[in-house]
């Protein structure tokens, strides 16, 4: 046998996959071949500092670290920022100064039996007027009317077919 198929051999040796023949015949040239001999003792240095080194890294408890792991994804959401409230806050507060004003540039007024009442606002110069009304038929009668109370104008139109007429 020459170096090269021994060094197959050398590595098989080490997983256990000789047969006895193999193994005889391995030992036989390694006892005359200096150069296999120092690969083999390289090899089976190198094997043992790596199972010296994977013994001594240490395992993690699993199940600590399941827990930890399950501690950390069920923490409480963080306190929400104050933003919401301020994007909120500017609308809402002129909101409120607006009804503030409105209530407050309300006269009050007592009424007859001593309970205080809100007054409507009325101004003599916002009542409604209108200059011309036009029915949709030029027979119809049309009546026009400003309430002065409210200021509201109240159009009133009838039919021509509607109206009697004397014969």
């Amino acid at each position: 046998m020459n170096c090269r198929d021994n060094e197959s051999l050398i590595l098989a040796e080490r997983d256990g996959a000789l047969t006895t023949e193999q193994r005889a015949a391995l030992s036989d040239h390694v006892a005359t071949c200096p150069a296999c001999a120092q690969l083999r003792t390289r090899l089976h240095t190198a094997l043992d500092t790596y199972k010296a080194d994977v013994a001594a890294i240490p395992v993690p408890d699993t199940n600590q670290a399941w827990r930890d792991l399950q501690s950390r994804l069920h923490k409480p959401a963080r306190k929400r920022p104050l933003a919401p409230v301020i994007w909120f806050g500017a609308p809402l507060a002129a909101a409120a100064a607006l009804t503030f004003a409105f209530f407050v540039t309300r006269p009050i007024t007592s009424t007859p039996s001593g309970e205080l009442a809100l007054t409507p606002v009325y101004d003599p110069s916002m009542i409604a007027g209108a200059d011309y009304v036009e029915a949709g038929d030029p027979n119809a009668s049309t009546m026009v009317y400003v309430d002065k109370e409210s200021g509201w104008l109240v159009v009133w139109a009838t039919d021509a077919t509607d109206t009697k007429t004397s014969g």
